[in-house]
Formats: C-alpha cells, sequence, structure tokens
C-alpha cells in the first residue's frame, strides 16, 4: 500500500464501511491491524505514574473475531497480537468502527452511550488509557 498516513486517515474518515472493509481485506485484516496496534502502541509514549494494564481490544469482522492487545507500562506500550493474558480492560465493537474510532471519525463517548461500543473490565482505567492515546 503506497498511502502515506494522511491519506489513509483520510479515506478512513470518509469512505462506507462497505469500501473499508473491502480495502482491509484487500491488504489482508490481520496485516492492517498490525499496523494500527503497533501504531497505537507507538502513541503511547512514556508517561511516569501510569497505571499498567493490558487494553483487550475485540473486533468483529463479519463473524470473525479479531482479538489484539496494547500492554501499557510506565515506560510505553506494546502490540499484543494475540492477548491471552487477563484484560484489565477490554474493548468490544466492529472492526470497521474501530478502524474509524481510530481516525478521528468516530466518537467513542457516543458509540460507548448508543451501545455500539462496549466496554468491560475495569472501565475507568480503560477510559482513561484510551484517552491517554490521543494525546
Amino acid at each position: 500500500m503506497d498511502q502515506s498516513p494522511e491519506q489513509v486517515l483520510a479515506f478512513l474518515r470518509t469512505a462506507s464501511e462497505d469500501q473499508i472493509r473491502e480495502a482491509v481485506h484487500d491488504i489482508g485484516t490481520p496485516t492492517a491491524l498490525a499496523v494500527v496496534f503497533g501504531g497505537m502502541a507507538e502513541r503511547f509514549g512514556l508517561r511516569p505514574g501510569r497505571v499498567p494494564g493490558l487494553l483487550v481490544v475485540e473486533l468483529d469482522d463479519d463473524g470473525v473475531l479479531h482479538r489484539h492487545g496494547v500492554q501499557v507500562s510506565e515506560g510505553g506500550a506494546s502490540h499484543v497480537a494475540d492477548p491471552a493474558g487477563a484484560a484489565r480492560g477490554t474493548l468490544r465493537t466492529t472492526l470497521v468502527r474501530f478502524l474509524r474510532i481510530a481516525a478521528g471519525a468516530e466518537d467513542p463517548k457516543r458509540l460507548v452511550v448508543t451501545g455500539r461500543l462496549k466496554l468491560s473490565g475495569d472501565v475507568l482505567w480503560t477510559v482513561t488509557t484510551l484517552g491517554s492515546l490521543r494525546r
């Protein structure tokens, strides 16, 4: 894929769900998710006093469940491709919706209120951790 990050973000913000799903499947869902979660882990950066834990994201892709995680620590974060450990917090939604959240095209708070984004486990930690990703 020879697209700049800005072009990918613009696509995720403006494309239909079907167009996004098709593009991800063309690239290969595992490849696309590895890039997204690797980028998420990089964006956390260093933050003294951060409460450590495993954030697990479960994504429904037309009946296929993709499960990824971000292990958060004071020293940063790392992508966990197939998290086996106990999650401190879990986020559940569809693959396309998650990509649109990551691109800033969907408001996660509104999605929680409408039931299209589900949080479980330590919900306060999950919300705080997701909030630190945007900074």
